[in-house]
């Protein structure tokens, strides 16, 4: 006899993916939600109510407005694994070096 636990296993094993969105298709409720909040914001913006609103706040509410809307026009810094360990890896600088060489190489 199975118990829950045999049964509750075998609904989380790994296998071929057998329903829902194929890869790499939009998901229709975000796409809606996407388009409502960029038609609202395109009224608000041709109409001067946004600029005007921008301008009426305080110095530094407007700048921090500024940084808080910089986020969705600018791409955000990725991180660098940088390891100071040699062992087996070249330096940076050595590495620099061999960039350098291929560079000049390929010229």
């Amino acid at each position: 006899m199975l118990s829950w636990h045999d049964n509750h296993s075998r609904s989380h094993m790994k296998g071929k993916k057998t329903g829902g969105r194929q890869k790499g298709t939009p998901n229709k409720a975000t796409a809606f939600s996407k388009a409502i909040i960029e038609h609202i914001l395109e009224e608000y913006n041709d109409t001067g109510a946004m600029a005007k609103d921008i301008q009426d706040l305080e110095p530094k509410d407007r700048l921090d407005i500024m940084v808080k809307l910089m986020a969705f026009v600018t791409p955000k810094p990725q991180s660098v694994d940088m390891s100071l360990h040699t062992s087996g890896r070249l330096t940076i600088e050595n590495q620099l070096r061999e960039l350098s060489e291929e560079n000049e190489e390929a010229l």
